[in-house]
């Protein structure tokens, strides 16, 4: 047992080895941190989006693609407004059934 004991007492010591151990245990929780903060940010942006469940309604318009565009933006909040279709929602509230 006292020669086991020497041993210990003897043997090698690299205290840059030992000190290195918090740093690289502090690094890896602060990029797990940033992660999954990151992560979570781009889930939630995700999830906030404003998005239109299906719809059908008829739009007649002639002219170019942006007046057309916006004549279907009209038709609708028309359609919206007489209750033919619900209004848009965040994308989060369609997830729970």
């Amino acid at each position: 047992m006292a020669f086991m004991n020497a041993e210990l007492q003897r043997a090698p010591y690299d205290a840059g080895v030992i000190s290195q151990i918090p740093d690289d245990t502090r690094r890896l929780l602060l990029v797990a941190c940033t992660v999954t903060a990151l992560a979570a940010g781009a889930l939630g942006a995700f999830a906030a989006q404003s998005v239109r469940p299906s719809c059908s309604y008829v739009v007649f318009s002639l002219g170019s693609g942006a007046e057309q565009e916006e004549a279907m933006e009209r038709g609708y909040w028309q359609a919206v407004g007489s209750g033919e279709c619900a209004p848009p929602h965040a994308r989060w509230q369609f997830w729970r059934g």
